[in-house]
């Protein structure tokens, strides 16, 4: 690899990273808002912006580096032959780390509002009580449900996800659609849309570096292991935030390929992911 190629890498990283990060930085940030200050966000509201943060994370990141923002897109771009094999841990690290980075970011910019909520209900962070705080940061699977259901519920969503993107993205589609700025928006509206409709029977995570970066961060700040199980017995939930997406986006991706039986996934320009 020459120098050229490993800077256009490192650049790719960069945005990567911050790209991920901004969707974590908004999402998140609108849900401390709404759970610490006067402020009261609704679901409409909070889907809202997390959709609208997509978008603009798009926008930043795709002419750099496609705007994966996303390691199960990352991964089957890589099976499918869409991206070098050694782009992939640098993308995937590039875009865990973006989600610890910004949680730690908006964490310490709530500090005091968290510490003060924190007092107020006399939380002890690590406990069952905890939890609700906990959630602002993570995806934690609705444990009401059994683990074979939440796990269908995440599969599903996104593979249904990912056949959606891919359509967005077809060049032969819609090329006024293709040539325009207007998908970036689309893919917004469709995050929106999925959040608001899923949410009320699961917290969904679609996104492995979502979820992880997230919970690597509560772990080193007094969560523990609790931060991954959530104060389940069953540690497999664990799983679902994390390996669910890679497995609907790859099992939407290659539904895609087979049956819409097109030259999408030939093309290499492959922007706005």
């Amino acid at each position: 690899m020459n120098f050229y190629t490993k800077k256009n890498i490192l650049k790719q990283c960069i945005v990567e990273f911050f790209g991920t990060g901004l969707i974590i930085f908004f999402g998140t940030g609108c849900l401390l808002a709404s759970k610490l200050t006067n402020i009261y966000l609704n679901s409409f509201e909070i889907s809202f912006i997390w959709g609208l943060a997509v978008s603009i994370s798009i926008y930043f990141s795709s002419s750099i580096s496609g705007a994966h923002l996303n390691p199960a897109i990352t991964i089957f771009f890589w099976l499918s032959c869409k991206i070098h094999k050694k782009k992939v841990l640098p993308y995937i690290i590039s875009q865990i780390f973006g989600a610890f980075f910004f949680t730690m970011l908006i964490y310490f910019l709530y500090y005091r509002e968290l510490v003060s909520f924190i007092n107020h209900n006399n939380i002890i962070i690590g406990s069952q009580e905890s939890l609700n705080l906990a959630s602002i940061f993570c995806i934690y699977p609705n444990f009401n449900n059994s683990f074979i259901r939440n796990a269908i519920i995440e599969v599903f969503t996104a593979a249904f996800f990912m056949i959606i993107l891919l359509q967005l993205n077809n060049k032969k589609n819609n090329k006024l659609l293709y040539n325009s700025s207007i998908r970036p928006i689309l893919i917004g509206i469709l995050v929106f849309m999925i959040n608001l409709s899923i949410s009320p029977i699961n917290n969904i995570s679609l996104n492995p570096a979502r979820d992880l970066g997230p919970k690597i961060f509560l772990s080193l700040i007094g969560w523990g292991v609790f931060s991954f199980t959530g104060g389940s017995n069953n540690f497999l939930y664990f799983l679902i935030p994390a390996i669910g997406p890679i497995i609907g986006i790859n099992l939407g991706g290659w539904t895609y390929k087979i049956l819409m039986n097109n030259d999408f996934l030939k093309n290499k320009n492959i922007n706005n992911i």
